[in-house]
């Protein structure tokens, strides 16, 4: 048989397939050695599609210093993270040109890579790299000498730093698989002497913000019932080798007392975070996905961080945070001035009480460093001195000085400490270049290096000259307060104070002392503040409206207590952790989160909604015998909080029974006590009326307890009735009276005229009755 014949299209097909199959890959082959080390244009992988991940494990010198070593060593491993083998895979550094400012160094840090001025050579460090697999490195590099084997390093500077890992993917051609940047300052070239250092006060001041703060975790409970927390996250963060942990160790190790960098660190610290430390170390229990709860394992780590902390902040600079980080722009904005206050007010009580140690006063650190004009009223109103602000929030930039005169009446307005943007975003994590490049950053991380970023910003200010008819710049470097650095990279940040304090430099000078010299009449650059609308809007208005009502239902139940007796807990006692709750649901940690922020402010009704019940109207055992029309109901209204409880019970209104006035009684602590509520009964027989307690501004409480009445009394109606029918009757019988008489008359008349006939008069038949007898 014929076998078909190929339609002439599919031969065509076939042949271009071909033709293809042999004359792309050597078409690729050359594109790819294009796109090696001389082709420095070529454009690199999208941002997140790295085939190779390239680690870096340290770096030194972290600061170039003439009286250091000569070299640059620079550790690290590559990983392949592609589907294909890595062929001929070499490590390079590149170095960047100094950076001439602050423009230039956002540059950097946002990943612009246009200026590397010297690469060094590649050093191979792999012919094969199988998928999945990695491979250490270790490069040095001298600092000075010839741009083909060294950095050449000419003169102080700061310079953008990039380690580059090059290689062929599959069977394509060398390009750049994976690079990291980073920051690498020089203060000193080896051998050159070192920087002349500015005149005496004349250096740049530096001070760090150290938080130690974390989001909320405790859980509203009611008064006597064991800490609650939503996770068992703070049990790691505590232990040794957690991020809190590791914040506070780092305070011994590199920032001791009588250091140039204890004397620049004031703790940034938040009263919640303590207070859940303490409670933790007295047991506590875990929430868990199904509603129950387990035991914690943290009690012991909480309690030695804590004891820890205390023993550091002991002589340092400390300032306290809002309670719980609240978001003071969104209280301000809910018309919540009274929990802007407290926050303020909590915080810096519970410091003082927690660590011992007496805060810098009036001054407020608000989330993210951003208040609008209602918050800034709503704080300068309720005592607020100075406010730590971004510096890119203020009007102008942050001053050089680091403070600026915020707007408000004469010898009142607070002063603004301006937070270096830089060095925020120096220590911030950040991923792939703004270029879209395929460079990463350690920055904002808790592996190695993940500070160095911000150690080349500092360097960068101190490096700065300051004419003298200028101010002296200050540095206020202030990490986020989730910072996660390890140990080592937290005090890298503070060992590079004692570095260039050492050179002359810089000035170390903590927050407290920055401001001990400001008073109403110092003169100042006058600024103010903006609020991204991100930040205004961040917490939304159903949360804000709610918390609202839950601050209006806790003011009610606080006027209805009473301490009750000496060394009894006080009604503030017992009512200020719904402040906190409310405090705390709107954290800013919350931020961008509303179902968080709707559980939050949730479990805060619901533990005011617990509190009520704790105080009701015993459920009677049996029914309620009436035998009068106003005989009193006596029932028992039983409290289980700590405190006294003013009450008042109240009948729902029920047809056939009226209450009397509403006496307000006093329900002692764990407690009960009897009431004898004044009734009405207008109706006999048998119904059912609810009775609940209530405080004596109307705010219900406990549920409502189910009377069954029986009356067998006569209320008004009946009576009324009664009398009614009595009258009935007695008209009925006048009337039957009154026709028997007109009766006997007619009869009367008809005898006289026809004689005598029988006798029709009463009393005659009753006369003749008695004869005959």
């Amino acid at each position: 048989m014929r076998a078909p014949r190929r339609p002439r299209g599919a031969l065509r097909r076939a042949v271009l397939v071909l033709v293809l199959a042999v004359l792309l890959p050597p078409a690729l082959a050359g594109l790819g050695a294009l796109t090696g080390p001389a082709a420095a244009g070529a454009e690199p992988p999208a941002v997140g599609d790295e085939p190779v991940a390239v680690v870096l494990g340290g770096m030194t010198p972290r600061v170039v210093t003439a009286d250091g070593p000569g070299e640059l060593v620079v550790t690290g491993r590559v990983v392949n993270r592609s589907a294909v083998p890595v062929r001929d895979l070499g490590v390079r550094l590149e170095r960047g040109a100094a950076l001439s400012g602050g423009r230039a160094a956002l540059g950097a840090l946002s990943g612009d890579e246009s200026s590397q001025a010297v690469r060094t050579g590649f050093t191979e460090i792999a012919g094969v790299l199988a998928p999945g697999q990695e491979v250490p490195f270790t490069l040095r590099v001298p600092l000075v000498g010839d741009s083909a084997r060294s950095l050449a390093l000419a003169g102080p500077g700061v310079h953008p730093l990039l380690v580059n890992a090059n290689g062929a993917l599959g069977s394509g051609g060398a390009t750049r698989l994976g690079a990291v940047r980073l920051l690498l300052p020089v203060v000193g070239v080896p051998g050159a002497g070192p920087v002349a250092a500015p005149a005496i006060g004349r250096a740049a001041g530096v001070s760090v913000l150290y938080p130690l703060a974390d989001r909320p975790r405790r859980v509203p409970v009611v008064p006597g019932a064991p800490t609650l927390l939503a996770d068992d996250d703070l049990a790691t963060s505590f232990a040794p080798g957690g991020r809190l942990a590791g914040l506070v160790d780092a305070l011994g190790r590199s920032a001791p007392a009588g250091s140039a960098a204890a004397r620049s660190v004031c703790l940034a610290v938040d009263a919640d975070l303590l207070e859940t430390a303490e409670a933790m170390s007295a047991g506590y229990r875990v929430r868990t996905p199904d509603g129950g709860s387990v035991a914690g394992a943290g009690a012991d780590a909480a309690g030695q961080w804590l004891d820890a902390l205390r023993t550091q902040a002991r002589g340092r600079c400390v300032t306290a945070l809002p309670y719980a980080d609240t978001d003071l722009v969104a209280t301000a904005r809910g018309n919540l001035t009274d929990l802007t206050t407290a926050a303020v007010a909590t915080g810096t009580r519970r410091v003082t009480e927690l660590l011992g140690v007496t805060p810098v006063p009036d001054t407020v650190w608000p989330a993210d460093g951003v208040v609008d004009e209602r918050s800034l009223a709503d704080l300068t109103g309720g005592g607020t001195r100075f406010l730590l602000l971004d510096g890119d929030a203020l009007e102008g930039g942050p001053p050089a000085g680091a403070l600026a005169r915020l707007p408000g009446p004469p010898g009142a307005a607070a002063t603004a400490v301006g937070l270096d943007p830089l060095a925020a975003t120096a220590l911030a994590p950040r991923s792939g270049g703004r270029d879209g490049g395929d460079s990463t950053s350690p920055a904002g991380t808790s592996g190695a290096l993940a500070t160095q970023d911000a150690v080349g910003i500092l360097a960068l200010r101190a490096l700065q000259d300051t004419p003298d008819d200028e101010v002296p710049p200050v540095d206020v470097v202030a990490p986020p307060l989730d910072w996660a650095p390890s140990t080592d990279e937290a005090g890298a940040l503070l060992g590079a104070v004692d570095d260039l304090t050492r050179l002359g430099l810089a000035r170390p000078l903590d927050l407290g002392t920055l401001l001990g010299g400001v008073g109403p009449t110092t003169p100042l650059p006058a600024t103010s503040p903006s609020a991204p609308a991100d930040a205004v809007d961040a917490i939304g208005e159903t949360v804000l409206t709610r918390a609202g009502e839950v601050r209006d239902r806790q003011r009610e139940l606080l006027a209805a207590t009473e301490r009750d007796g000496v060394g009894a807990p006080s009604p503030s006692d017992f009512v200020e952790p719904l402040t906190d709750g409310v405090l705390r649901s709107l954290s800013a940690s919350w931020r961008d989160d509303p179902a968080a922020q709707e559980a939050a402010i949730g479990g805060v009704e619901r533990q005011i909604d617990e509190l009520r019940s704790l105080v009701r109207v015993v459920q009677p055992a049996g029914s309620y015998s009436l035998g009068s029309n106003d005989a009193p109901l006596l029932l028992t209204v039983e409290n289980r909080l700590p405190v006294a409880v003013r009450v008042e019970v109240v009948l729902e209104p029920t047809n056939g029974l009226r209450t009397g006035p509403l006496p307000v009684i006093t329900v002692p602590a764990f407690g009960s006590r009897q009431v004898q509520v004044e009734v009405e009964v207008t109706r006999a027989g048998q119904f059912a009326v609810d009775a609940r307690a209530q405080t004596p501004g109307g705010e219900p409480l406990g549920p409502s307890a189910r009377l069954l009445l029986r009356s067998t009394a006569y209320g008004t109606i009946t009576v009324w009735l009664t009398a009614s029918a009595a009258v009935v009757l007695v008209i009925l019988a006048s009337v039957r009276i009154a026709r028997r008489v007109r009766a006997a008359r007619r009869s009367r008349r008809s005898h006289r005229h026809r004689g005598p006939g029988p006798p029709t008069d009463v009393m005659d038949l009753a006369t003749r009755e008695l004869q005959k007898r």
